[in-house]
């Protein structure tokens, strides 16, 4: 970590970290109607962690409501196939009701959903009213919208709960436009709010809490791994290992509980996994484009290429956290693992989204970066409804080459996003700790005098003169 003159000190990135109104020119210019920015002799952080929570959660719902209101055509009509495509508002939530018995039913989610997501679309199924088919569908998404509109409340006061300084650095999660897109194609906000959960409790120090969190989290979507990966890489740096210990025994028992349960319903948890090795490369993923142009790439290889893209994302992470006298901060670490992951894997799905945000929270991302990328995953939310109706109506559908063309653009969007948050992360690391700012700085200055100091034993050694005018000074380097 290193402290720059706009670091800790720049009243400019204070004002953006803590009142985002004041600082931040779209935060700014987005709270016009609510009375303008922040005044400068304002009692800031008069109200509150729970007050910003309340009031972010609150304002999260509304965007759920809008994502209703975006979906209103599947609502009243039915989510049937190619009209779900053309409105844009299809979701995997209705599939639920597709099945009697348990989740591991002929035709249940547990044969396409992993452990914890199959047993949660089970549950909702189990409380919807019976009706015609249209009125159950509806009553079923009805549910489905108020649990995700919870979930990512209790999402919203655990990514808080990580910034008790800047808690409205959580709007990253309340306010982004994609929960108006995405939030309601699937229930992965529940394995969001698991893993946000999971580390804010190892943030806490609680080692055990956040392996059984992650763990669980896990079991309803494979991406926490990826946070997994992350903070085992920042445990053995910071000499953790005790704690990370605690931590992954707590998520294999937790793993192992929810893998026993599913055995014990009669259900088979890893079929979904076998499913997905036999899945050729879909939507989103780069492995996708060949098949655009006829020469679809199997199966294996689709496999194998996502593989490489989970250990190209460890071995970056290895070397980020190994840096010299840089401590890599844990959320851009994550943020840009996991968009590796997702960038590689077999399928970038539209609600995949979701789990960038509480990241982009714990990076501070500016919010001009956020609408940016936020924009095209919105633009590319109907490119790819379009695309995918295409085979039903070929004249109205996209054609595949512009179809790539959103594809690689949404790609670049997120490797955009992750380089950006870097710069944001250490201006917020900086300002939470500026002391252990300013003591890297201190540490990184003591190597660079060191080397110097060796430059010029080794000259007076050798006989050469370690003055500024010798052919072989030392000085220009100790400046690079």
């Amino acid at each position: 970590m290193t402290l720059s003159p706009s670091g800790h000190h720049d009243p400019a990135v204070r004002d953006r970290l803590t009142v985002p109104s004041r600082g931040d020119a779209v935060a700014a210019a987005a709270v016009e109607f609510a009375g303008g920015p922040t005044g400068r002799y304002a009692a800031v952080g008069r109200h509150g962690l729970r007050y910003a929570v309340a009031v972010l959660s609150a304002l999260a719902s509304v965007l759920v409501a809008l994502g209703v209101l975006q979906k209103n055509h599947c609502v009243r009509s039915g989510w049937s196939s190619p009209g779900s495509l053309w409105r844009a508002c299809y979701s995997d939530l209705p599939i639920g009701l597709t099945a009697t018995g348990g989740p591991w039913a002929s035709g249940g989610p547990g044969h396409n959903q992993p452990v914890l997501t199959a047993v949660l679309q089970w549950a909702v199924r189990e409380i919807t009213p019976a009706s015609d088919a249209l009125g159950q569908q509806q009553r079923y998404f009805a549910f489905a919208a108020v649990i995700i509109a919870v979930l990512i409340g209790l999402t919203v006061a655990a990514t808080a709960a990580m910034l008790p300084r800047t808690p409205w650095l959580a709007a990253h999660v309340a306010l982004s436009p994609v929960l108006i897109t995405a939030a309601l194609v699937s229930f992965d906000v529940f394995g969001v709010c698991l893993a946000t959960l999971g580390m804010a409790a190892w943030y806490r120090r609680r080692p055990e809490l956040a392996g059984v969190l992650l763990g669980l989290a896990t079991m309803a979507r494979t991406y926490p791994l990826v946070l997994v990966a992350a903070i085992a890489l920042i445990a053995l740096r910071d000499g953790r290992r005790a704690e990370l210990t605690r931590l992954l025994i707590a998520a294999a028992g937790a793993i192992a509980v929810s893998l026993g349960i599913a055995f014990l319903w009669g259900g088979n948890p890893f079929q979904v996994y076998g499913g997905w090795l036999d899945a050729a490369a879909a939507y989103g993923s780069p492995w996708f484009i060949p098949t655009m142009v006829k020469h679809p790439v199997s199966a294996t290889t689709a496999t194998g290429l996502a593989m490489i893209g989970w250990a190209a994302a460890i071995a970056v992470g290895v070397y980020l956290t190994r840096r010299p006298a840089r401590q890599t901060p844990l959320a851009p670490l994550a943020l840009t693992m996991l968009v590796i992951v997702l960038a590689t894997g077999k399928a970038l799905p539209v609600q995949a989204c979701l789990w960038v945000l509480p990241l982009l929270a714990l990076c501070a991302v500016r919010w001009r970066d956020h609408l940016v990328w936020a924009g095209v995953e919105i633009v590319y939310f109907v490119m790819v409804w379009m695309y995918a109706a295409a085979g039903a109506n070929p004249g109205k559908g996209l054609p595949s080459a512009a179809y790539t063309v959103f594809l690689l653009v949404r790609l670049i969007a997120y490797a955009g996003l992750a380089w950006l948050a870097w710069e944001t992360a250490e201006e917020l690391d900086d300002h939470l700790d500026p002391e252990g700012a300013a003591a890297a700085d201190a540490e990184l200055a003591a190597v660079h005098a060191e080397h110097r100091a060796l430059f010029a034993v080794g000259g007076e050694t050798t006989g050469e003169s370690s003055t500024g005018d010798a052919p072989n000074s030392t000085e220009p380097t100790s400046r690079s």
